[in-house]
C-alpha cells in the first residue's frame, strides 16, 4: 500500500487566492465529509479531527487533538469501537478503516469512522429474534416429548400398581390366611397408599394426553341427577371420616339432562368434592346445587346455546384469597402451597377439570372468600330437547372444529325453518356493518398488551383477511336461512372459502411473527365484536333468538380460528 502524504497547512503564509491552494482544498473537503476523519499519531494520539469525527465524540475537533484515540489501530484493518458520549451515556458504535500516511514527514494513521450504530442494533435484534426461534422450537420440541414421555411412563406405572392394589385387597379379605388386627391395618395403609398414587399417576395421564391432543370426550346426552349420585358416592366415606355434611337441594333431582360425557363430568364432581371435603374443617357443610341458566353468565364461557346446566359444590371452608383465584387452575399450583401445606395434592386436578369442562363445551368457575368458603360452578351444555334444541344443535355440525368434518364440509340438515328465520337480516346488518365492525376488531388487537406485535403493524396487515372472512359468514347466513338448513352447493362453496382464508390468515400470522396464544387473542376480540353486532341487529319480530343466531356465527369463527392455528403452526415448523 502506498503511504499518503499530508502536510499540516501553514497558517503563516499569506494566500492570495485560498481555493487556489490544494491543501486548504483538501482541508475543506476533510472538513466537510460526513465521515469522522482522525490522525492518529505512533502513539495512539489524535494530532487532527474533522467535525464530524467531533460529533461522534461530542466534543469538539480542537478538543479531540492531543487525546488518544482509546483503540490500537494498524494501517490497512477494519475494526470496530465502541463511543460512550460524553454527558448523555449512550453508546454507539463506529467502524473504523485505517490507513498508513505521512504528516509532515512523520508516520501515522488516517482513520475514518463511521456511525454503524443502527446497523448494529439491527443485527443484534436479527441475532435475538434466532434464538428466540431457535428457544421456541426446542421448547415445544421439550414439551412434545414429555407429554409422550409422561403418557408412556404413566402407563408402565399403571401396570404394578394395579398389581398392588389387587393383591393387597386380596390379602386383606383373608385370602392367603387369617390376619390378625395389627397386619390387617398395614394392609390397609398400603393399599390406602397405593390407591392415592394410582389416583396421582392417572391425573398426570390426563393432563399428559390434553397436552399432546389425545384425550377424547364424548358428547352425548347424559342426566345430570345421576352423575352428582355416583360422585357422591364414591366421596361419602372421606365426608363422614372428617365429620362433614353432605347436603344435595331438591334442585339437583329435578334438573333436565346436558350434552356431554357422563363418565368426565363424574370425575371433574369427585374432584371438586374431594377438594372441598379437604379444605372443610370438621362440622362443616358441603352442598351440591344445580339449575338451568337460560342466559350467557357473565362469569362463565360455556358453549352458547339457548340454556346452560350448572352443577355447584359450596363448602364452608378455609377459602381462597383473591389474588389466587387466577392461578389455581394452572398446573401442580395449589391455594395452600408451600413446603409446610397441611392439604396434599399433586395440584392437577382443577387443572384437568376445567379442560375437561371446556373439551365438552362448558366451563368452570369459582368464587371464594377466605374464612367463608368456596363454590365451585361447573358449566355444561343443557339438552333442550325437542323443539328448542333443534336448531341449536343441529347447527353446531356447520362448522365443527373436528378435522374431518371440516375437510368434508359438514352442514346441518332437517333444520326448522321457523328458527333460522331472521338469519337473513341479520347478514344484511352484518354486510352494513362490515367496516366499523373490522375496524373496532382492528383497534381492539392493536391495543391489546397479550398481542404486543400488532403494535407496529401497518392496518392493511392487521386487516389482511379479515374483511373477506366476515362478509363470507354473512353470505353464508343468508344461504342457511333460505336452504331451511339444509346442505347445499352454495353453502358448500362459502365454507371451502372460509377454509382457503382462514389457512392464509394463519399462515401471514406466522410470517409476521405471531404465536398461537396472540392468533387465539385476535379470535377471541373477533367473537366479542361479532356477538355484539349481533345481539343489536337480530330482528325482534321473528323466532330467531340472539343466542341461537350467535352460536351459529361462533361456529363459523370457532372453524377458522381451527383452520388459521393449524396453518400458524404448519408455517412455524416448516
Amino acid at each position: 500500500m502506498t503511504d499518503a502524504t499530508i502536510s499540516e497547512p501553514d497558517t503563516s503564509a499569506v494566500v492570495q487566492n485560498a481555493d487556489q491552494d490544494p491543501r486548504t482544498q483538501l482541508r475543506a473537503i476533510i472538513e466537510s465529509l460526513a465521515d469522522g476523519i482522525v490522525i492518529v499519531d505512533g502513539n495512539g494520539v489524535i494530532r487532527f479531527a474533522n467535525p464530524a469525527a467531533g460529533r461522534l465524540f461530542t466534543k469538539s475537533p480542537d478538543a479531540l487533538v492531543g487525546t488518544p484515540l482509546g483503540t490500537p489501530v494498524v494501517g490497512g484493518e477494519k475494526t470496530e469501537m465502541e463511543i460512550v458520549r460524553r454527558g448523555e451515556g449512550e453508546v454507539i458504535y463506529a467502524e473504523l478503516r485505517v490507513v498508513d500516511a505521512n504528516w509532515d514527514g512523520e508516520a501515522v494513521e488516517l482513520v475514518s469512522l463511521r456511525d454503524v450504530t443502527d446497523r448494529k442494533y439491527a443485527e443484534e435484534r436479527a441475532r435475538q429474534l434466532a434464538h428466540e426461534r431457535e428457544a421456541r422450537l426446542e421448547a415445544e420440541a421439550a414439551s412434545r416429548a414429555k407429554s409422550d414421555f409422561l403418557a408412556i411412563m404413566s402407563h408402565e406405572l399403571r401396570t404394578p400398581l394395579n398389581a398392588i392394589l389387587g393383591y393387597s385387597e386380596l390379602i386383606e379379605l383373608g385370602v392367603a390366611g387369617e390376619l390378625n388386627k395389627s397386619i390387617r391395618d398395614q394392609i390397609g395403609r398400603v393399599r390406602r397408599a397405593a390407591k392415592h398414587l394410582l389416583g396421582l399417576v392417572n391425573d398426570i395421564l390426563d393432563l399428559a394426553k390434553f397436552e399432546a391432543g389425545r384425550l377424547e370426550v364424548a358428547n352425548a346426552p347424559a342426566t345430570a341427577p345421576e352423575a352428582v349420585a355416583s360422585a357422591l358416592v364414591l366421596v361419602h366415606p372421606q365426608a363422614e371420616a372428617r365429620n362433614l355434611s353432605l347436603v344435595v337441594t331438591p334442585a339437583i333431582a329435578a334438573l333436565p339432562g346436558f350434552i356431554g360425557d357422563s363418565e368426565r363430568v363424574r370425575q371433574i364432581l369427585v374432584n371438586l368434592l374431594s377438594n372441598a371435603v379437604k379444605c372443610t374443617e370438621p362440622g362443616g357443610t358441603i352442598t351440591i346445587d344445580g339449575g338451568v341458566k337460560q342466559n350467557r353468565e357473565p362469569k362463565s364461557k360455556p358453549e352458547p346455546r339457548r340454556s346452560q346446566l350448572y352443577l355447584s359444590v359450596s363448602d364452608t371452608g378455609i377459602g381462597i384469597e383473591k389474588q389466587k383465584l387466577a392461578t389455581i387452575f394452572e398446573p401442580f399450583v395449589q391455594a395452600d402451597a408451600g413446603p409446610k401445606r397441611a392439604r396434599e395434592g399433586s395440584g392437577l386436578g382443577l387443572t384437568i377439570a376445567l379442560r375437561l369442562a371446556r373439551a365438552m363445551g362448558g366451563d368452570l368457575t369459582v368464587e371464594s372468600t377466605v374464612g367463608v368458603g368456596s363454590s365451585f360452578t361447573l358449566w355444561l351444555p343443557a339438552d333442550d330437547a325437542p323443539a328448542a334444541s333443534a336448531s341449536t344443535d343441529a347447527t353446531q355440525s356447520i362448522a365443527s372444529t373436528d378435522a374431518s368434518s371440516v375437510e368434508g364440509h359438514t352442514a346441518p340438515t332437517g333444520l326448522p325453518t321457523r328458527h333460522l328465520k331472521g338469519l337473513c337480516d341479520l347478514s344484511e346488518q352484518f354486510v352494513m356493518q362490515l367496516g366499523p365492525l373490522v375496524t373496532a376488531v382492528v383497534n381492539r388487537v392493536r391495543l391489546d398488551p397479550a398481542v404486543p406485535m400488532a403494535a407496529g403493524l401497518r392496518t392493511s396487515q392487521l386487516h389482511d383477511h379479515l374483511t373477506t372472512l366476515l362478509a363470507d359468514i354473512a353470505g353464508a347466513l343468508v344461504v342457511i336461512e333460505e336452504s331451511g338448513g339444509e346442505m347445499s352447493p352454495l353453502l358448500a362453496d362459502a365454507i371451502e372459502i372460509q377454509r382457503l382464508v382462514a389457512e392464509r390468515h394463519g399462515g401471514q400470522r406466522a410470517r409476521l411473527g405471531w404465536t398461537e396464544a396472540s392468533l387465539r387473542r385476535e379470535f377471541m376480540i373477533i367473537r366479542e365484536e361479532v356477538e355484539s353486532l349481533a345481539r343489536q341487529s337480530v330482528p325482534k319480530e321473528t323466532p330467531l333468538l340472539a343466542n341461537d343466531a350467535i352460536a351459529i356465527v361462533n361456529r363459523f369463527v370457532d372453524q377458522a380460528e381451527y383452520l388459521s392455528v393449524r396453518a400458524l403452526e404448519r408455517a412455524r415448523v416448516s
